[in-house]
C-alpha cells in the first residue's frame, strides 16, 4: 500500500462533505489524493478510477501524441473524452512500463506534501514523489471548477514530451479539428508549461523549449 508522507497534513487538507444535493466532484479533494487514487488505480487496473484521476484534456494531448492519432480523432477526445477502451490498453501499458523501467509497480512510490502554483489564471499543486531517499520527481495536479484536483499530465510529462507537444502543434493542418486542437494547447499546454517552469523541477532545456513556445502562441 502506497505510503503518505505528512499524513496529518494531508488530513487537514480534506475539504468539507457535500450535500446529498450537490453534484460529485470531478477530481479529488486534494492533490497528494488524486496522485494516490492515479497511482493505485493504474495498478490496479481501475480505469474509471484513472480516468477520474486525470485531467481529461490533459490526457487526450498526451494519448494523442504517443499512439500518431490524427486530428480528427484528437479534436473528438478533447471534446468527449478518451473512450475508456482505449484508455484501458494505454493504462495498461503504462503500469508495465513504468514496472519495468523502475523495477516497482508505481503504486509503491512515496507521495510527499504538494506545493501550490498558480498560473494563467490556473491552480496548479506539485506533488513530490520517491522512490528512495534521493530519487525524487513530481506528478502536476490541476484544481477544477469545482474546487476537486486531478493529474495534469502535460504537467508531469512536459521534460520529457516538451518538443514532441511543440512538433505537434507546429504541424496542425487547417480546418475545425485544428483550431480546436490549437484551442486545447492554450487552455491546456500553455497554462501547464507555466506551471512546470514555475515549480523549477525541469531544466534549462525544457524551460528554452517551454518559453519559445509560449513566445510562438503569444505571437
Amino acid at each position: 500500500m502506497i505510503r503518505i508522507l505528512s499524513i496529518v497534513i494531508l488530513v487537514a487538507l480534506g475539504v468539507p462533505a457535500c450535500s446529498s444535493g450537490d453534484s460529485e466532484p470531478v477530481g479529488y479533494e486534494n492533490p497528494e489524493r488524486a496522485v494516490v487514487a492515479w497511482f493505485e488505480a493504474i495498478d490496479g487496473g481501475d480505469v474509471a478510477t484513472a480516468s477520474r484521476a486525470v485531467n481529461d484534456e490533459s490526457l487526450a494531448i498526451i494519448l494523442s501524441i504517443e499512439n500518431d492519432v490524427d486530428e480528427a480523432t484528437t479534436a473528438t477526445y478533447l471534446a468527449d473524452g478518451v473512450p475508456l477502451a482505449l484508455q484501458t490498453s494505454y493504462w495498461r501499458s503504462f503500469a508495465t512500463g513504468f514496472s519495468a523501467f523502475a523495477s516497482r509497480p508505481i503504486s509503491t512510490l512515496t507521495v510527499g506534501q504538494s506545493t501550490a502554483v498558480a498560473v494563467e489564471g490556473a491552480e496548479f499543486a506539485s506533488v513530490p514523489i520517491a522512490s528512495g531517499p534521493s530519487a525524487e520527481s513530481v506528478v502536476f495536479t490541476k484544481r477544477n471548477e469545482d474546487g476537486s484536483w486531478q493529474v495534469d499530465l502535460i504537467a508531469t510529462l512536459s521534460d520529457g514530451f516538451s518538443s514532441l507537444l511543440v512538433d505537434e502543434y507546429d504541424h496542425l493542418g487547417s480546418g475545425e479539428d485544428a483550431q480546436a486542437i490549437r484551442d486545447a494547447y492554450r487552455v491546456t499546454v500553455a497554462p501547464a508549461f507555466w506551471a512546470a517552469m514555475a515549480d523549477g523541477t525541469f531544466g534549462d532545456e525544457f524551460n528554452r523549449v517551454a518559453l519559445t513556445f509560449l513566445g510562438q502562441l503569444d505571437g
